[in-house]
């Protein structure tokens, strides 16, 4: 589950430029520019185009938020980041090359 939630939440935030077609930042994300991403200010963003409802958007903030501190850093992003891309490469592994039902 937790596998899951992080890669929902990567798919969600790091890759920024799928909405609206444009390239989104962590900075143009973080409005006051105090160098985090408050739960506010990511509901807006991902609310913004109105694809994605209010309470999704808050399902991906908590699942980058892993600590529970009501907001999203850089490093968290990251990390986020690294786990959907470790996710991605396992499910391709998965694809490629089967695993032995009897290991």
């Amino acid at each position: 589950m937790t596998r899951f939630a992080l890669i929902a939440a990567a798919s969600a935030f790091c890759l920024m430029g799928a909405q609206a077609g444009e390239d989104v930042s962590f900075e143009d994300v973080d409005t006051n520019a105090d160098g985090f991403v408050t739960e506010t200010e990511f509901v807006t963003w991902k609310t913004a185009s109105g694809e994605v409802s209010a309470a999704d958007a808050l399902m991906k903030f908590i699942a980058i938020d892993a600590d529970g501190s009501g907001m999203i850093s850089p490093s968290k992003m990251e990390a986020a980041m690294a786990a959907a891309d470790d996710d991605e490469t396992d499910t391709q592994d998965d694809m490629t090359s089967p695993e032995d039902p009897l290991d």
